[in-house]
């Protein structure tokens, strides 16, 4: 009697998750792709502080701060602030040679992973609706927060996985993981999420591996205000 009754509940319980997880996909395409829309064009009104770390093997190689607007087109425009001086290298013979090919080598890796980072948080529309019609969503409900979880894959390179958390309640992002690629080699961004006073959810902080170099870009910002026009 006992073990019947276990197996119904068990069995009930699944069926709850299963009716809760189709409801959370059914509503899913047009809240959250309209929600993130919503939100970049509000976060298009205010100026921002940017502060990027590289850190090489555990160790931080620059550090740089700059001011950040849009402009009248809608694109981000960066102004430097301050940053590390750049270290001396060798300027004669082989060793000057191969200290500028190393440099060379390390900015274009740097480059890449930054564009890399910048394609995944600027998705198009049509890229968000693609992610939304295959991803696979469940709530998760905590003791302070109610979540939907979203996992889909291959939507800038074939078997890249993304994973967003959104507010099950106002479908504003609150965590992104991506699992990708550069030179096929593994990357990983993580990115977390705020919500300025009575504003905007903006990015706070991402965090960029990439393994195989020992490289990690951190970005955060903050100081947020009305940008002036």
């Amino acid at each position: 009697m006992y073990t019947q009754t276990l197996r119904r509940g068990i069995v009930l319980g699944m069926a709850m998750v299963l009716l809760a997880t189709a409801a959370v996909s059914a509503q899913m395409d047009q809240k959250f792709a309209q929600a993130r829309q919503q939100n970049a064009q509000a976060l298009r009104q205010f100026a921002w502080k940017s502060r990027t770390e590289v850190r090489k093997g555990g160790e931080t190689k620059s550090v740089q701060l700059a001011y950040m607007r849009y402009d009248m087109n809608g694109m981000v425009q960066k102004t430097p602030l301050s940053g590390t001086p750049q270290a001396q290298l060798p300027t004669h013979g082989i060793r000057g040679l191969v200290a500028q090919k190393k440099k060379e080598n390390f900015l274009e890796t740097l480059d890449g992973l930054g564009r890399l980072a910048h394609a995944y948080g600027e998705l198009t529309p049509d890229a968000i609706q693609r992610f939304l019609a295959t991803a696979m969503a469940r709530p998760e409900i905590g003791p302070q927060q109610r979540l939907i979880r979203i996992t889909g894959g291959n939507l800038l390179q074939p078997g890249d996985v993304m994973t967003v958390w959104v507010d099950a309640a106002t479908r504003k992002q609150r965590r992104v993981e991506i699992q990708t690629t550069l030179d096929r080699k593994p990357v990983r961004i993580v990115s977390d999420f705020q919500d300025l006073p009575q504003g905007p959810t903006y990015l706070a902080r991402s965090v960029v591996e990439y393994p195989s170099e020992g490289l990690t870009l951190i970005t955060e910002n903050f100081d947020y205000e009305p940008a002036r026009r």
